[in-house]
């Protein structure tokens, strides 16, 4: 095992206090924590570098905000998880704080200018900074962040998990801690798993996060008993233009999701039928083109929601997203008249969009509900030109099932009991989202400092290392 500068190996870091796998928000939140308080904490990351998915968002700490909200929104979530994630949401944001990296001020967002389409608080921080400043918290407290290592199997003694077994540069060695976090960030990254939880149709969707988050805690985690959560079909994601001959790179991440444009549009499909309510949030709206037949649709709007969109107050950047989905060659028209972008979309294989923009700003006129599906918000007329259709697919971002935990992060195995030894943070502690969404870094924020928290307080862990060693 050798430090982030090149050096020898270091076997005084064979027996640590924590073992923390996976380097993102919820693990480096975890291993400072820890360290802050005195404990010595390896870090093994996969990747060349820490930081995983959190340090390729925008850097908004955001969650519902209230419990009650965060019930209404998930019903399918687990509702002790969602509550840790709410109530302990002004905690990590003090904690961001005292790492001494720059955080933003509390603010609090109605529907209309929330993320999620719910009322909701934030405040925005230096992601990248925070995740840099934890590694220096974890190694001034002599611990060690090791990159491109990798955990070949989990240690356990009698039921305990006790320790991993990683190889690095160095070949491979065996840690022993009273305490190992599972925080790989979940198993979008894997064609086959998700083809075998979220669905065969979800194989060749396009990913937006970290390529690393392949699985390893969730395969880590069944290999020494851990259950799953019972939803394992739920994913994260985002609608992004297509075609994208380029591919869809990180640099892309923000700019062509569509967080305040797709739920303030229509989405048709080929017949030019609305099939989800758009208004219901972003990710929604990604799940929805999903399941259509090709996985894709068209996004219909006006000048009205695009102005909207690109200077949407609280935005991470700016972007006029149109405009950006053409320079990269995607599918996009504007025109003058809806009937003008029909018979544009018609090369595409769409038709009927003139019907459908007809039809939806009637029934908003005369304020009814005869739309299919219904619209519960977001109801303005289409009217102002130029009117905009571009086509979207899909792209998942995190999945939501995994490795099924309780509200102190304690990874429960088949039996309902927790794992000694073992804890998960971030996306492999699942089970909090199912298909809502209601903030991901605060959820890992939530998580860490959970896995954290039961790290230092768990004395039984640190006698199933003593046993190990006899």
């Amino acid at each position: 095992m050798t430090n982030r500068d090149g050096g020898g190996p270091s076997a005084d870091l064979l027996e640590a206090d924590l073992i923390v796998i996976g380097a993102g928000m919820g693990g480096m939140t975890a291993a400072a924590r820890c360290a802050a308080a005195g404990s010595k904490v390896v870090v093994i990351e996969k990747a060349p570098a820490i930081g995983g998915s959190a340090v390729l968002s925008g850097g908004g700490l955001w969650t519902a905000g209230d419990v009650e909200t965060m019930r209404r929104i998930n019903p399918m979530g687990d509702p002790g998880l969602g509550e840790l994630v709410v109530s302990t949401w002004a905690e990590v944001a003090d904690w961001i704080a005292s790492t001494g990296v720059e955080i933003e001020e509390k603010r609090e967002l109605d529907a209309g200018s929330a993320p999620g389409g719910f009322p909701a608080v934030i405040r925005k921080f230096d992601v990248i900074g925070y995740i840099g400043r934890c590694r220096t918290i974890v190694e001034s407290a002599g611990g060690v962040v090791a990159t491109g290592a990798t955990v070949l199997r989990l240690s356990t003694r009698q039921g305990a998990v006790v320790g991993a077994v990683v190889r690095d540069r160095d070949g491979v060695a065996e840690l022993r801690a009273p305490h190992t976090v599972l925080a790989t960030g979940g198993f979008q990254g894997d064609r086959e798993l998700r083809r075998e939880f979220l669905g065969s149709f979800t194989a060749d969707v396009l990913v937006r996060s970290n390529p690393y988050s392949t699985g390893d805690g969730l395969r880590l985690g069944r290999s020494v008993g851990a259950a799953l959560t019972p939803n394992l079909d739920g994913w994260y994601g985002h609608t992004v233009p297509y075609p994208l001959a380029g591919g869809l790179e990180p640099k892309d991440y923000i700019r062509f999701a569509q967080f305040g444009l797709s739920p303030h549009s229509l989405l048709l499909n080929r017949a030019g039928q609305r099939f989800v309510d758009e208004s219901a949030g972003y990710y929604r709206n990604a799940q929805a083109v999903c399941r259509q037949p090709d996985q894709r649709a068209l996004l219909v709007f006006d000048e009205t929601v695009r102005a909207a969109d690109t200077n949407r107050r609280g935005a991470v950047e700016q972007v006029d997203r149109p405009r950006e989905a053409e320079l990269a060659g995607a599918h996009v028209v504007r025109e003058a008249t809806w009937r003008e972008v029909e018979a544009r979309v018609a090369a595409w294989g769409y038709r009927g969009v003139d019907a459908a923009v007809k039809q939806f700003n009637a029934a908003v006129i005369a304020g009814n509900d005869r739309l299919g599906p219904a619209r519960a918000g977001n109801r303005r007329v289409l009217v102002r030109p130029p009117f905009y259709a571009m086509e979207v697919q899909p792209a998942i971002t995190f999945t939501h099932g995994g490795l099924r935990v309780d509200r102190w992060a304690r990874v429960l195995g088949t039996d309902g009991e927790p794992i000694t030894g073992l804890l998960a943070a971030g996306v492999d502690a699942a089970g909090t989202y199912h298909v809502a969404y209601a903030g991901g870094l605060a959820m890992s924020g939530a998580l860490g400092l959970a896995a954290a928290g039961s790290a230092l307080a768990d004395p039984t862990a640190a006698a199933a290392v003593a046993l190990s060693h006899c």
